[in-house]
């Protein structure tokens, strides 16, 4: 009986061992202790409680491997928390402190979509035109992804990065005919024909650049540049098999 009592005792030894383990006082709490925690939060989506435990791990234990993991997953969560700029400087700082970490791809990624995620709006889709609010964080946007795509353009956030870049290309591009536009309408014909030209340069694959060819033939005919004029018309029966250009 005696030998059959010793290892039962062992066991509810080490079960109670573990229960003071999982109900350790906050104040007794490790790193590890704080990660976990934290990762619970994330994955039960309670972004706040994510958000203060993360915080809390780096503040108290600023070095290891938990630390460092911490900078992304708190990035993460201020993204699905809709804190872009939050995410922006985790992972800025991420990558200032861990600029041959493994997860580098991943960390840029992230960046370029925050970045882009500070012009979205959800009227986008139904009412109003991105191209028409300021386009710094588009451009910033732009950017990011390009960073990523020149750094590493084999990563598996590539192909989804490519696709954002041809969004973000548009809009700038459809902002800058607007521009074009704007001046023609004022009768500014020659700052329209040079913002319309600017589009066919700097965006040569950009889904507006029927309208800006169309836009760059009426301006030089308003200034009588009737050679320039007819290059322009030529360009655009190329690209539109039209006869004539209109704005």
């Amino acid at each position: 009986m005696k030998k059959l009592i010793t290892p039962l005792l062992l066991i509810l030894l080490f079960s109670l061992q573990g229960c003071s383990l999982v109900d350790k006082p906050k104040g007794e709490w490790d790193a590890k202790d704080y990660y976990e925690h934290a990762s619970d939060a994330k994955e039960n989506q309670n972004w706040g409680l994510a958000i203060r435990l993360y915080e809390e791990l780096k503040a108290y234990y600023p070095y290891g491997k938990y630390a460092e993991q911490a900078y992304l997953d708190l990035a993460y969560v201020y993204y699905r928390y809709d804190e872009p700029e939050s995410t922006t400087r985790e992972l800025e700082d991420f990558l200032r402190l861990y600029p041959k970490h493994k997860e580098i791809p991943y960390a840029l990624y992230l960046r370029a979509l925050a970045v882009d995620s500070i012009n979205k709006s959800w009227t986008d889709e139904w009412i109003t035109d991105a191209a028409s609010r300021d386009m710094k964080s588009t451009q910033e946007a732009y950017n990011a992804y390009l960073i990523l795509l020149n750094e590493f353009p084999n990563s598996q956030f590539a192909p989804e990065a490519r696709k954002r870049l041809m969004v973000l290309n548009n809009r700038l591009a459809r902002n800058e005919l607007k521009v074009a536009q704007y001046y023609y309408k004022r009768q500014a014909y020659l700052a329209a024909a040079n913002r319309a030209k600017a589009v066919l340069e700097r965006f040569p694959k950009a889904t507006v650049n029927i309208e800006s060819l169309a836009l760059l033939k009426q301006s030089y005919e308003k200034l009588g540049m009737v050679e320039n004029a007819k290059n322009a018309d030529k360009v655009y029966q190329l690209n539109s098999g039209a006869k004539t250009a209109t704005p």
